[in-house]
């Protein structure tokens, strides 16, 4: 995991009001805690912490100046977003680490490759895009990339299909999915029509009779997709 430096503020204001008049000057409100010290209330430059994360990513161990030049060594437990506008920052959330103790943190998953499947027409899904790992700090990686360029139809990828060094823990359960190409969905044929729009007239109508609507043909589901509720919640 790489180290970046990050230069932030503490703040003595409280309160919702205050934290929607700091983000309309374009700060951050956040906050720092752990290792059974004092909660800090602080702040930071939205601006500046957004280019932090485009360089960096939220997966960087921080070196955290607060203020007068004192430093902490933290990483990022949670950032809130505005639910409609994702590009603003509402909150942060800093826990304080210890480079010698293992830490419990969530990397997302790349996939790389184009599968096979896909160009036979089938779907690529991805019900789990992060991991939860738990090893020492600097052994945490930024992202893990999962090959996919071997997959057909029917192929899927698992947790425990994961390899990583031998001292870093995976939380999540060995047979989640990763990702799976699934066969593609079948699509109800157009009725034919004649040269005037209408539908064709079956042989066997008889002239003076109304014939009975038919019913809606439901299309054979060749593989269903598997549902989030078929896999524990973490």
């Amino acid at each position: 995991m790489q180290q970046a430096t990050l230069e932030v503020q503490q703040r003595d204001a409280f309160g919702k009001q205050h934290a929607r008049a700091l983000r309309r000057d374009g700060i951050v409100p956040a906050i720092l805690y752990g290792r059974a010290q004092d909660t800090l209330t602080i702040q930071l430059n939205a601006r500046t912490f957004k280019q932090f994360l485009r360089t960096h990513g939220e997966n960087v161990i921080i070196k955290m100046e607060v203020g007068d030049g004192n430093m902490e060594t933290v990483i990022i437990k949670e950032i809130q977003r505005d639910p409609v506008e994702k590009q603003v920052l509402v909150h942060a959330d800093f826990i304080r680490i210890s480079l010698d103790e293992p830490v419990t943190s969530t990397v997302p998953i790349i996939l790389e490759g184009t599968p096979p499947g896909v160009q036979e027409g089938g779907i690529l899904e991805m019900p789990l895009r992060e991991v939860t790992l738990h090893c020492l700090p600097l052994k945490l990686p930024t992202d893990i990339s999962v090959d996919v360029s071997g997959l057909d139809i029917g192929d899927a990828v698992h947790v425990s299909d994961l390899s990583l060094d031998d001292d870093i823990e995976i939380l999540d359960e060995p047979e989640r999915v990763i990702t799976m190409v699934s066969q593609p969905r079948m699509e109800l044929e157009e009725p034919e029509e004649d040269e005037e729009g209408e539908g064709v007239e079956g042989e066997e109508g008889v002239e003076g009779e109304e014939a009975a609507p038919e019913q809606p043909v439901e299309p054979e589901i060749i593989s269903r997709r598997r549902s989030d509720d078929d896999e524990d919640d973490e």
